[in-house]
């Protein structure tokens, strides 16, 4: 009768939330039509902020799934206004604890056997408790101190409840509302429902650990548990006990006397590791989930929520960040569009504005002007633009984002004037293919390319002669469009000919010093010709 009760309880509390989240946001709609999105934003921020908190009140109230959507709603600067990011991005994954006798029954219940024949001790008290799970610590019989984290009794007819709710809310919202056709509705519940899976998944986030372990192993500064996969179950996850202080605990860092300007180094350069080497990263970087020890040596825990990033994605990163380099806009485009940033139907040209508008009003920022508030600005602005235009954000990113903003305070509160910055710039330098072996890489095979395309030249001019002749031959080249180009680059002198005869001749010496003598010589001749070429057209 008392879980039939909490049920309807429940189920009212969840509605009546997101139903006065819906109403919230078709108000800002209407206000939007009266007098644009600026007059909406500011109109309806007050009653967003309220809205946000309540939300954050009755999360962690209720506990279950609503904690894991504010959070997971924290990183969609893509659906939500700024004031429920930054209420959302407050609410931290802890509640009171469930009582011993229940967490000891889902022990039993998952090894068929008294709690006492599984561990040689089971500490009755949790040493941390969250909406999901909650962690003991134990002995096995073996000896070895473990940590065991258990799932909440409970706790998955509790999910089938909210994420019923969740879905048919948003169902609705697909259907009757022009939300539908802003964003991918049916998407979004099928993402999060996904990610709340994962973390369910223990045989997953034991085999999250061990690519961790493997990716680190040899790394002095960073350690990742070990996983006991023999008393490892559906509900209960062991693994190595680990000593340390929370990374928070500034004081007790001081007294061990322990830098917190390398920790916070440290952990910058692993995060750097993760995204742009490993491609995969923990994406809950909270102080909960991070402990050090004298050396330093950082232990990172809890691996139920990751992040990846596959090799076509850091191709599309790189070209992105170079586009933003260059001021680039039509590449950074492209890119967006490859990387799924750019919902189907999108007006590109309002996103090419705003990208435009980002460019204009920071042109003039280097690395030695950057600082934590221009960072916080930029952050803003991005969740602006991200709001106001077609733009979503893929879960990974979300993940990221979410990853790089626990970052940024984490590394703000171990040291105020920690150079961010200079901390990423070898790793950065890295991603934009600046770093000489790599550049000689790329130098050599775009040449051996080149070399292979002018050996292919005279048969190519041949075929299209041929189809000359026939009246065959469709252009669909603007050549003109290219010689202006030339001509606007040289200003009408040599100047242009002169750069593309230079870049043959280069990729010409290359060849030649990697002994690829046919397609030097054929480079070397290309770049000799056009200069002969430019200097009579300029005569």
């Amino acid at each position: 009768m008392k879980t039939g009760i909490r049920k309807r309880e429940r189920i009212v509390a969840f509605l009546s939330l997101l139903f006065g989240i819906v109403w919230d946001f078709w108000k800002e709609a209407r206000l939007t039509r009266r007098g644009g999105s600026r007059y909406a934003r500011v109109r309806m921020s007050e009653r967003h902020r309220r809205r946000a908190s309540k939300f954050r009140e009755a999360a962690l109230k209720m506990g279950g799934v609503l904690i894991k959507l504010g959070q997971f709603l924290s990183t969609r600067a893509d659906l939500m206004p700024e004031e429920y990011i930054e209420e959302l991005a407050k609410l931290q994954d802890e509640v009171p604890p469930v009582s011993y006798e229940e967490i000891k029954q889902v022990v039993e219940e998952e090894f068929g056997k008294p709690i006492e024949e599984v561990y040689a001790y089971f500490d009755p008290t949790p040493t941390a408790a969250a909406s999901l799970a909650q962690v003991h610590s134990a002995v096995l019989p073996t000896g070895e101190k473990v940590a065991v984290k258990i799932q909440r009794p409970g706790i998955e007819e509790l999910i089938n409840i909210d994420l019923a709710i969740f879905s048919y809310i948003m169902e609705g919202m697909h259907h009757f509302t022009k939300m539908g056709n802003q964003m991918d509705i049916p998407g979004l519940v099928e993402e999060f429902a996904r990610t709340l899976g994962e973390e369910l998944d223990f045989y997953r986030e034991g085999y999250n650990a061990e690519r961790f372990r493997k990716n680190f192993e040899g790394n002095p500064i960073i350690y990742i548990p070990k996983i006991y996969w023999d008393y490892t179950r559906d509900r209960v996850l062991t693994l190595e006990s680990v000593d340390g202080i929370k990374i928070s605990d500034y004081g007790a860092l001081e007294q061990a006397g322990i830098s917190r300007t390398e920790v916070a180094y440290e952990v910058v350069q692993s995060y750097l590791q993760q995204v742009l080497e490993d491609g995969f990263f923990h994406a809950d970087p909270h102080p909960g989930n991070l402990f050090v020890v004298a050396g330093p040596e950082i232990t990172f825990v809890d691996f139920g929520m990751v992040g990846e990033i596959t090799p076509e994605m850091k191709t599309s990163l790189k070209e992105a960040a170079l586009a933003v380099a260059r001021k680039d806009i039509n590449a950074l485009m492209s890119s967006l569009l490859d990387l799924g940033f750019i919902r189907k139907g999108a007006n590109l040209d309002s996103i090419r504005n705003a990208i435009n508008w980002m460019f204009d009003v920071y042109a003039g920022l280097t690395s030695h002007k950057i600082t934590f508030e221009t960072l916080d600005q930029i952050q803003e602005d991005i969740r602006t633009i991200v709001y106001e235009q077609p733009l979503t954000i893929p879960a990974h990113f979300g993940f990221l984002g979410r990853a790089v903003g626990i970052l940024l305070g984490l590394t703000t509160g171990l040291d105020p004037n920690f150079d961010f910055i200079g901390a990423a710039k070898p790793y950065l330098q890295k991603m934009m293919g600046l770093e000489v072996e790599d550049w000689y890489k790329m130098v050599t095979e775009e040449a051996k390319t080149l070399g292979k395309i002018l050996l292919n030249l005279p048969k190519q001019f041949s075929d299209v002669l041929a189809q000359a002749q026939k009246g065959e031959l469709r252009v669909h080249v603007n050549s003109r469009a290219i010689v202006e180009a030339i001509d606007r680059s040289g200003k009408r002198n040599i100047t242009g000919f002169a750069i593309l005869s230079s870049t043959f001749v280069l990729a010409g010496v290359v060849l030649y010093i990697n002994s690829f003598l046919n397609e030097a010589y054929a480079a070397l001749g290309a770049g000799l010709l056009i200069f002969v070429l430019g200097f009579w057209r300029q005569r």
